[in-house]
């Protein structure tokens, strides 16, 4: 039987729209159990609050298939639908490889496909690769392969190109599908024809995340990210730039400069544990669940805990932006993937240097992940090790050497290190895929089961480094210092963008800590960023080139804490928190609800975010 051409074209939209909604079931299926929590009527509408963005991806892919069906008609010639055929199977394979893609990286992020998590991947392969199990590479591999036979099925049954005659039609006919059928594409990829194109948000119905982020097209999420992010910060003009400068100066301003000195020696060791991905919330000490970490429990009743200390960003690049050179995350990119900028950044290991530190940072996996080698290298660390440069006899796991290989070798190198030293220090087991060398302890969690299990595994391996530590010469003058590159998602389910979703521990802990300082807890807000300005204060060093760093042992100090979003940013005050959405100038997790003030911190998280991103783009 054959086939109008011309309804052959609207069936190829209309499978377009039908496989979306079958991408989506699959991110649903995924989501289930969360899902199934949510009201029934808003689950119901999701469908049909989906198919606005639906449609204009659609008609995204649809721009290629015009011209051919054109050519096609124009010439009678069936190789311009057979390359048809092949851009769809293309493009839906591709789509299924995006959808499937997406549900670890929800899991990992609660968020959807981005420019980061691409960035990330084709920088990175081997890393995101040697992330999963092999079962997860095998689940990855079937799905894509089993959906996007379901897609290309779908179109082959609803709009088969093998009987679709190309014969010459009536010129007005012709003429109207190649004039009509590309104002019509652009209509519909715009989402019509009102002044502002269509935008992610409008896929936004509910106050339940969860049903926005389903409702949201991946392709259309993924494609907005990436043209966005070629402008990262100009769409962040708030405000005029002295406005936005002079509340920032005056979050920054000290009015004295008096900081306590905590440390008993002039230049005690520093060791810095950057710990993987270690949420508040497996933290006893900073509210979070008990028996998950002894170790670090213990070591908060003798050391100094920050227990309202909150993680700049998500990922790890992020996080050693934040904790050496105290510049904050910034929306949609990050600055240590970027040598032009983040040669202008000050790192607290240059400083040490000057002060007659030796320093070196280790890491059990690789380093090129997020451009962490290079900035390490840039910033002169005198040793850098990884997961290359441990002995081949010891055991690996997916991503390379377990944490209690790493504290092993950190021992070993410590001990051949002359005085005063700065070693840095990245754990590695609390990462997916969790494959540590331990049987499971805790039997509860849910799908956080194995995250919970690699944490107590890394506490415990902080526990055996400590005890075998204080046996060294080296111990009695040494601080350590921990503390986490970002959270993560645990049982506690926060929403990805509230504060608690960002809360990590900060400890301080050694010998060279007076006495009369050991054994408190700072509950004032406190960020990832502030380490610089408090490590380098305690030590007589200067600290103005970390414009974006508080010294938290200075009691004139505006405590606080910032994180930004792709698009928006929270400010966690003393006296009150805000989180602001650029896109519809919502607030939300607003604490206390004076209007008054709510305004007045939402102006502030503003320019604070305008200063960061005028920073960035300067650099």
């Amino acid at each position: 039987m054959r086939r109008n051409i011309y309804i052959n074209f609207l069936l190829q939209y209309v499978c377009w729209l039908l496989f979306f909604q079958v991408t989506r079931l699959v991110f649903a299926l995924w989501n289930a159990s969360d899902l199934a929590k949510l009201p029934a009527a808003e689950l119901v509408a999701l469908p049909f609050k989906a198919v606005y963005l639906d449609s204009a991806m659609s008609c995204y892919f649809m721009g290629l298939p015009y011209l051919l069906f054109a050519g096609a008609i124009l010439t009678e010639r069936r190789w311009f639908l057979r390359i048809n055929r092949a851009y769809m199977a293309g493009m839906v394979v591709v789509v299924s490889a995006l959808t499937i893609a997406e549900l670890p990286i929800y899991d990992e992020w609660k968020s959807k496909l981005n420019y980061k998590a691409i960035g990330i991947l084709l920088s990175s392969p081997s890393e995101v690769v040697r992330s999963a199990t092999t079962a997860q590479l095998l689940f990855g591999c079937f799905a894509i392969a089993l959906l996007g036979w379901l897609g290309i099925w779908l179109f082959d049954k609803i709009a088969p190109i093998k009987d679709v005659q190309p014969r010459r039609r009536p010129f007005w006919q012709s003429l109207s599908f190649i004039l009509l059928t590309p104002v019509l594409i652009i209509v519909g990829l715009r989402g019509g024809l009102q002044q502002i194109p269509i935008q992610v948000s409008d896929a936004y119905y509910s106050k339940h995340n969860l049903l926005n982020t389903v409702a949201t097209n991946s392709v259309f999420h993924l494609m907005n990210s990436c043209i966005h992010s070629r402008n990262a910060g100009k769409p962040y003009h708030l405000m005029p730039d002295a406005d936005a400068e002079a509340l920032f100066d005056k979050m920054a301003k000290v009015e004295q400069d008096s900081t306590a000195p905590i440390f008993s020696i002039a230049k005690p060791n520093i060791v810095l544990v950057i710990l993987e991905s270690w949420t508040a919330d497996v933290v006893e000490a900073c509210g979070g669940y008990p028996g998950i970490t002894p170790t670090v429990n213990q070591l908060a009743k003798e050391g100094i805990l920050f227990n309202n200390c909150y993680a700049s960003g998500q990922r790890s690049d992020e996080g050693m932006a934040a904790i050496f050179s105290a510049f904050p995350a910034q929306p949609r990119t990050t600055i240590i993937r970027m040598p032009n900028k983040y040669e202008r950044l000050p790192c607290i290991n240059n400083q040490l240097k000057n002060l007659g530190y030796s320093s070196s940072f280790l890491f059990g996996g690789q380093l090129s992940y997020g451009n962490i080698r290079s900035y390490l290298y840039f910033n002169g660390f005198d040793r850098i090790l990884e997961d290359k440069d441990f002995d081949r006899s010891i055991p690996r796991c997916k991503l390379g050497v377990a944490d209690e290989y790493l504290f092993e070798r950190q021992l070993a190198e410590l001990s051949k290190e002359k005085e005063p030293f700065f070693a840095a220090m990245f754990t590695l087991s609390s990462h997916s895929p969790y494959d540590m060398p331990m049987e499971e302890v805790l039997h509860w969690g849910g799908k956080d089961k194995p995250f919970l299990n690699s944490i107590f595994y890394a506490d415990r391996c902080i526990g055996n480094f400590m005890e075998k530590a204080r046996a060294t010469d080296w111990y009695k003058n040494t601080v350590f210092v921990f503390i986490a590159d970002h959270s993560r998602p645990s049982p506690k389910s926060w929403h990805p963008l509230q504060p608690e979703s960002r809360h990590i521990p900060l400890l301080f802990y050694g010998e060279p800590i007076k006495p009369q300082y050991r054994g408190t807890t700072d509950t004032l807000p406190a960020s990832q960023t502030d380490l610089a300005a408090t490590l380098l204060a305690q030590l007589g060093l200067p600290t103005q080139p970390y414009k974006y760093s508080t010294d938290l042992f200075n009691p004139y100090s505006i405590r606080k804490a910032f994180y930004s979003f792709d698009e928006g940013c929270c400010l966690v005050k003393k006296d009150g928190q805000v989180c602001w959405h650029k896109v519809d100038g919502r607030t939300e997790f607003v604490k206390p609800s004076d209007s008054s003030l709510t305004r007045h911190i939402k102006k502030e998280g503003k320019a604070y975010l305008q200063v960061l991103m005028r920073d960035y783009f300067e650099f």
